[in-house]
């Protein structure tokens, strides 16, 4: 009645829990929050604080209480320690599935079967390094949880001097707890059976709780958008180059006659990408263009950047206009293919660079996708190596929990024969007994009717 207003919880499923807490923004149950930290503030040198019972009259209204959607708050109510500690461990006991689900039930035991089988300091290490990788399989609201607890638990074992609860004594309290079978709840000899390996796993949560509980970070962050950037960044971004621009010195070089190479042809050439930065300039070779004004013979030297442009009109000699004009055609076209190419070349070489850097781009691709496949392949070697792990766990817990079984049958034979023998004795005993009585009745009769009753 009470569930949808967060109320209901002993006997509630974790899941439903938090669907109400996840709504009030909590990341953890409201009752293990107020128990946790009333018990941090005022019972951490409380002597036996999970060993002693609480008051249960007390325990039995704070659960209904809790039930009824009821905010309970400890440091107003007069309670005391142990009665808060009981409510918490109720709490857990009355889960309908162990903060560890029961689907993870193997897969932790055989963790602590291999700790607890540990020869060597670095198979400890290992065991624990496998109950890092795997505590995170478990559910988001699962995992908050049993990390809270266990750095509670923690924090309790510390000042153990003084409260008497060490490690090994809460993990032997909390053990069922926290995890636990679906057929232990039947059976009492499996839970006898299986409560060492419980409390060994529980112990490594609590003594390796830094170790156990590091929430793993992802390997990739988010990019930031280029709209993010610092407008007064000082990264200068270069603009296209017109080529239009080549006009004028088409018409400088050839004049504005020649048909061969105009603006439109060179609008043509391929400029997608500028030459390499690490290349040494290439300086403009040197052209002459001949032409005649006014009767003189003009020589124009285009010089490379830096140089100065020299010039010489010789006087001497007037060429013939016809020959001098066939000289300057030709060496127009001459001038104009030298120039397309130069064009073509650096385009080639563009190219070229374009290639070379896709083929090291297909290089690098190709050797992060053999990283990755070498990830794959070692995670699906570890993944086999625990099939077979256990496999043989599960042989190993099967062979001690029949023997165990069959430990405990040939004991209790034995005390039901000894009890057996018991009472047979002591039947024949008694029978003896009373058959001794019969005949020393019998005498007194005869004694009675010779000599007639004894005076008192």
């Amino acid at each position: 009645m009470y569930s949808s207003f967060g109320g209901a919880i002993f006997g509630q499923s974790l899941e439903e829990t938090m669907a109400y807490e996840h709504k009030l923004g909590r990341k953890l149950p409201y009752l293990m929050e107020e128990c946790v930290n009333f018990l941090t503030n005022n019972g951490l040198d409380v002597e036996g604080i999970f060993r002693l019972p609480g008051r249960n009259l007390l325990i039995k209204e704070l659960k209904e209480r809790f039930d009824s959607a009821e905010r309970v708050v400890f440091d107003s109510e007069e309670v005391d320690v142990h009665t808060v500690a009981s409510l918490l461990k109720l709490y857990l006991r009355e889960l309908p599935q162990s903060v560890i689900p029961a689907d993870y039930y193997q897969k932790f035991m055989n963790i602590a079967l291999r700790f607890q089988s540990a020869q060597t300091p670095d198979d400890k290490h290992k065991a624990i390094f496998d109950l890092r990788e795997n505590i995170t399989d478990i559910p988001a609201d699962n995992f908050n949880v049993l990390a809270f607890l266990c750095k509670f638990l923690a924090l309790v074992s510390r000042n153990s001097e003084v409260n008497k609860m060490t490690v090994l004594n809460i993990a032997t309290v909390f053990g069922p707890n926290i995890i636990r079978n679906v057929s232990e709840a039947d059976s009492a000899e499996l839970l006898m059976a299986t409560a060492d390996i419980t409390q060994q796993l529980v112990f490594m949560m609590i003594e390796y709780e830094k170790e156990v509980f590091v929430v793993k970070q992802l390997d990739t962050v988010p990019v930031g958008n280029l709209l993010d950037l610092d407008p007064d960044d000082s990264t200068i971004v270069l603009k296209p180059t017109s080529l239009n621009l080549m006009d004028c010195i088409t018409r400088e070089l050839f004049g504005s006659g020649d048909n061969n190479l105009n603006c439109q042809n060179l609008n043509q050439l391929s400029f997608d990408e500028s030459p390499s930065p690490e290349d040494k300039p290439v300086p403009p070779v040197r052209r002459k263009k001949m032409g005649n004004r006014r009767g003189e013979n003009r020589k124009v030297v285009i010089s490379a950047p830096g140089e100065e442009l020299e010039t010489h009109f010789p006087v001497e000699e007037s060429p013939d206009p016809e020959n001098q004009e066939s000289e300057t055609t030709e060496s127009e076209l001459t001038n104009g293919r030298t120039f397309m190419e130069e064009m073509q070349e650096k385009d080639i070489r563009s190219k070229f660079e374009l290639l070379e850097q896709e083929n090291k781009d297909l290089q690098e691709m190709k050797v992060k996708q053999d990283v990755k496949i070498n990830e794959m392949r070692m995670k699906i070697a570890r993944l086999e190596r625990y099939i077979k792990e256990l496999s043989t766990s599960n042989s190993v817990i099967v062979q001690r929990y029949e023997a165990r079984i069959s430990t405990m049958d040939i004991a209790h034979r034995t005390t039901i024969k000894g009890l057996q023998d018991k009472v047979a004795a002591e039947k024949k005993s008694t029978d003896e007994a009373v058959k001794r009585v019969m005949i020393l009745q019998t005498q007194l009769q005869h004694y009675h009717l010779k000599y007639g009753e004894i005076p008192e």
